[in-house]
């Protein structure tokens, strides 16, 4: 079975039905990052999605609902994987500056090669934990897609962060609610938290460090 393979119009026509509106560039750029992470999968287990209509959906328009949230020019991506949400949000935001935070060498090479390929000049890859990252000024959003539970996550970022960085998340419908039991005692306030828009879909956490 051949993998699927996505066209500009393809990525133009889902976008535009869920309301994201973006240029011809940015929808080539989509496309053939899409096209990458169909190659790659097969040897380096990037994603576990195969149907093409929910590649679409779970990793490009899921990742660009975060868009219009995006605090500031400094963004860091958490256990970015194969680069989700950071490299959909860098293609279409080139005004900002990302940081993909990724452990694993593999998932490192990939994401290298989607940089130089589409000439992704805003994003940068940090081979490293994140605990381990060195932060000399925090970043202005941090990002991160279901990696880890709400203490866990706001313990392992605390150094990226300052008063008024904005925590941004992709996470399960239970994890939404229990960030915003927890956000209090973590030194969050709740800025946002949506429930999935359908089934299979991520609920959009949006937390404020006071």
């Amino acid at each position: 079975m051949q993998p699927p393979h996505f066209d500009p119009a393809r990525i133009a026509r889902a976008l535009d039905a869920a309301g994201q509106r973006f240029g011809p560039d940015e929808h080539a750029r989509l496309a053939e990052y899409l096209n990458l992470l169909v190659k790659w999968n097969a040897a380096y287990n990037l994603t576990g999605i195969r149907d093409p209509d929910a590649l679409v959906d779970r990793h490009l328009v899921e990742s660009l609902e975060l868009a219009p949230l995006l605090r500031g020019t400094r963004i860091a991506d958490v256990g970015t994987g194969a680069g989700l949400p950071g490299i959909p949000l860098a293609i279409v935001a080139p005004d900002r500056h990302f940081v993909l935070i990724e452990i694993r060498a593999k998932r490192v090479r990939f994401l290298r090669h989607v940089v130089a390929t589409l000439g992704i000049r805003n994003a940068e890859i940090a081979h490293t934990r994140v605990e381990d990252l060195r932060c000399e000024h925090a970043f202005d959003t941090v990002l991160a897609r279901a990696v880890a539970p709400p203490a866990e996550l706001a313990a392992m970022t605390r150094h990226l962060t300052a008063p008024g960085t904005v925590l941004l998340l992709l996470t399960a419908a239970r994890l939404g609610e229990e960030w915003r039991e927890k956000a209090a005692a973590l030194e969050l306030r709740p800025v946002r938290i949506d429930a999935p828009g359908k089934p299979g879909r991520s609920a959009i956490v949006m937390l404020e460090r006071i």
